[in-house]
């Protein structure tokens, strides 16, 4: 025969786990618009039954809660990185191009490139109709000075926003550097506090927002697998291995962070004769090795800006690679095969399958029309 009381007890036990019902869902009410929060609840089952002596053997004890768990989901999270890459990616761009609209912008109060070379047209006109006119030669040569003027002036401008950007890369660079470490260390207290039998939820939200973050400078990707005792495989510990990849590379392994860093180019190294000196590069620390920013199948914050400092548009140089040695690369398929329209340093280096080919000199092939069939650095 049961306690007068049991029936009290398991009443008990329903208020005391509505009650934790209650905080959880006050706490996700308060932290609505917190930034990172996920949403939170608590695991329920019932309490384990007793043992009696009538026909249906058992009897309910009520119920217990187990612990407050995050409701979120790896598959959604990856869904919100694609995205955020690609907002990243388009959102640098557009903020980088607006500038340079700008800087070509003509209206009422500011005379563009049209205003300025339709005067100096105009003036060529009437000095072919007088050439010996002393005046109309001076307005003449006014109108080409302001013409040189502005293309001086506009040099400057993109000189100034190439090295803007350069400035900016380095900057997402420090950036990317501080998340990986906060990420390696967020991963060893959760993974202290859920060996121990908690649920880190809070951490293991600050963790995913930094990853969040990270998305919109590169490519991100995140697995992350539990860690089984050695002795028992069945027996799982509590703790996980957590790695993240940004443009399919390493940058944290569980408790380990790799980092990265700019190094400046030689001159030879540079994409466009036009090119500012000290444009960076970004490379591993540990090992000097040069990191790919700009995969084609990425996105990102930080390709934008390597693609708006060095130029990525159809009028650069592109061609099929179609032999290659230890000490030479021959392309053909080029997409200018015009000579006076190559628009190639002397020294420099090529980009192909996320390798860099560096040369001292080049030579090229035409065919009978003049056209440059293929090029060999």
């Amino acid at each position: 025969m049961s306690s007068t009381f049991f029936g009290l007890t398991i009443a008990a036990s329903g208020l005391n786990t509505s009650q934790a019902q209650i905080n959880t869902t006050a706490n996700n009410i308060s932290n609505v618009n917190t930034t990172g929060y996920s949403r939170q609840v608590v695991n329920t089952v019932a309490s384990s039954a007793l043992r009696c002596y009538q026909s249906w053997g058992t009897t309910g004890t009520g119920v217990e809660a187990t612990g407050v768990t995050q409701r979120r989901d790896l598959y959604y999270d990856e869904k919100y990185w694609n995205n955020q890459s690609a907002l990243g990616f388009y959102d640098k761009k557009q903020y980088y191009m607006a500038q340079i609209e700008d800087y070509f912008n003509e209206n009422n109060n500011n005379a563009g490139f049209t205003t300025i070379y339709t005067k100096m047209f105009n003036a060529m006109s009437t000095l072919q109709g007088s050439p010996g006119d002393d005046t109309v030669r001076k307005q003449f040569i006014s109108n080409a000075k302001q013409l040189t003027e502005y293309f001086n002036q506009l040099a400057t401008k993109l000189d100034d926003l190439q090295s803007s950007i350069n400035d900016e890369i380095k900057t997402a660079v420090d950036d990317i550097n501080a998340i990986s470490e906060k990420v390696a260390i967020l991963t060893k207290q959760i993974n202290t506090i859920e060996q121990g039998g908690g649920h880190a939820n809070e951490l293991r939200d600050q963790r995913a927002l930094l990853i969040d973050n990270l998305s919109k400078m590169v490519d991100v990707k995140v697995q992350e697998t539990e860690v089984l005792n050695s002795n028992d495989p069945d027996m799982y510990t509590g703790a996980t291995y957590y790695t993240v990849y940004i443009n399919g590379q390493i940058l944290v392994d569980t408790y380990e962070h790799n980092t990265l860093a700019v190094k400046s180019r030689e001159l030879d190294q540079n994409h466009n004769q036009t090119d500012i000196d000290g444009l960076y590069e970004i490379v591993w620390s540990k090992d000097g090795d040069r990191f790919n920013a700009t995969p084609s199948s990425s996105g990102g914050s930080l390709k934008a800006m390597f693609e708006v400092r060095d130029g990525n548009n159809n009028e650069n140089m592109h061609a099929t690679v179609t032999g290659a040695t230890a000490n030479s690369i021959t392309i053909t398929n080029l997409s200018i095969d015009d000579i006076n329209e190559l628009n190639m340093p002397t020294r420099g280096s090529l980009d192909t399958n996320n390798t860099e080919y560096t040369y001292d000199s080049f030579s090229f092939d035409t065919d009978d029309e003049g056209k440059v069939k293929s090029v060999t650095f």
